[in-house]
């Protein structure tokens, strides 16, 4: 009996263990498969993440995921793919301008217009090098103003090509839009090359500090064609430095974050052959101008002009002057050598916003008896005096208004004025 219970109870003792092998064995088997399941769901996570790369890949093709849309404010709309070959920016820019006059000859006048109203696209095409400019001005008869090209591959060396301004004098140079007072001096009237068609080179040399323009161009003015026959072309160069400070890329008569001084200068010149050119840097026949135009049916004119211009971020200051020399053709008649100068200044009463801008500009005409006439002319000067608003703390928006006083003085001495008052406003964006 003994014996019994001693078995029995060894019996019962060794029961748990004797079960172990078998509790492995099954605890072992849903370890491999919760293993097999993890592998599963790994290859699974890799086949999605594969579909979902390849989806992407596919989708990055479409052409809308290749254009790349911005928008910077005061600079327009812009797409540019993401290669950078090609490129469209879209701006608009318009003034809208209130002009009182009261001339001693005529009556006062009150009138308004939409003075300009351009659009403008520019951009590189097929590379980021190949660059365009397209301007036109809708008010009024909605010319072109500029189709540019220009190639530049190598910022020392830029061919151009198409109908742009003539690089000659530094007022107009300045783009319309960052004119400091409403209009621009009477030097500008009278003695600028505007806008033409032909081909030149500019570059920046020292790291941006100069700038050099050369062209040659057909001398008829803008949107014209050469059906006549003439080949007296006009040809014009250009040099600016920047002394102080900022580079020598543009020119600009106000804003700098620094102390910047440029200076400039640039001779132009054409031989007219049939006196039909449009372009000789005289105001032939101006309506707005009745004298002071030199009639030349064939000859030479030269003109050459320079520029000094001094920025800070409270007070800018510039200085131009310009000659011009018409040599006619015609036997015993002398050349006429006309100038003109202009000083222009502003103070920022508020930096960045408000501005007060003066000018004072005059033209000088040579009255010697034995020179080219057509001129009835001694001399012409204005002084001007503006205010400024720049509510986008530049010229991209802004209020101006300002007042001009002129007189003329013919050869007789005889003397006329004239008053105007001009307000303008202008976006640009």
């Amino acid at each position: 009996m003994r014996i019994l219970v001693v078995l029995a109870v060894s019996f019962f003792t060794l029961l748990p263990f004797m079960s172990l092998p078998a509790q492995a064995d099954g605890d072992q088997s849903i370890q491999e498969q919760i293993e097999e399941l993890k592998k599963q769901i790994e290859k699974l996570e890799q086949q999605i993440n594969t579909k979902v790369y390849e989806a992407t890949a596919k989708d990055s093709k479409t052409w809308y995921n290749k254009i790349k849309v911005k928008t910077k404010k005061g600079s327009g709309l812009t797409f540019r793919t993401a290669d950078k070959n090609y490129k469209l920016r879209m701006r608009f820019f318009g003034q809208f301008l209130a002009n009182y006059t009261d001339p001693d000859a005529d009556k006062e006048g009150l009138g308004f217009s939409v003075r300009n109203l351009w659009l403008i696209w520019d951009g590189n095409a097929f590379a980021p090098w190949m660059k365009y400019t397209v301007q036109y001005d809708l008010s009024g008869s909605g010319a072109l103003k500029d189709m540019r090209l220009s190639f530049a591959k190598n910022k020392a060396f830029v061919p151009t090509i198409g109908q742009y301004k003539v690089p000659f004098n530094r007022e107009f140079l300045t783009s319309i839009t960052a004119l400091q007072l409403v209009g621009g001096s009477i030097i500008d009237d009278y003695f600028r090359y505007g806008r033409d068609i032909g081909g030149g080179v500019y570059g920046l040399l020292g790291d941006g500090m100069i700038r050099y323009d050369v062209g040659v161009f057909q001398g008829e003015g803008a949107n014209q064609k050469n059906d006549n026959g003439d080949t007296g072309m006009l040809w014009a160069g250009r040099v600016q430095a920047a002394i102080i400070g900022g580079k020598a890329k543009s020119v600009k008569e106000n804003f700098a974050r620094r102390p910047t001084l440029m200076v400039g200068a640039a001779v132009a010149g054409i031989d007219v052959e049939d006196g039909s050119d449009g372009n000789i840097g005289i105001p032939q026949h101006d309506p707005y101008k009745p004298g002071g135009d030199r009639i030349l049916e064939s000859g030479k004119v030269t003109s050459f002009t320079a520029d000094v211009n001094y920025r800070d971020p409270m007070f800018n200051l510039t200085g131009e002057y310009i000659g011009r020399w018409v040599n006619p053709d015609e036997a015993g008649v002398g050349t006429a050598y006309d100038s003109g100068f202009r000083v222009q200044g502003g103070f920022f009463v508020v930096p960045r916003k408000v501005e007060l801008a003066s000018r004072y500009a005059m033209v000088m005409f040579d009255d010697d008896s034995n020179v080219i006439g057509g001129n009835d002319l001694d001399n012409v000067w204005t002084f001007t005096q503006g205010l400024s608003y720049y509510l986008s703390g530049n010229h991209k928006w802004k209020v101006q208004i300002d007042y001009t006083f002129l007189r003329e003085e013919d050869l007789a001495g005889v003397e006329s004025d004239e008053s105007m008052v001009r307000a303008q406003v202008q976006t640009y964006f």
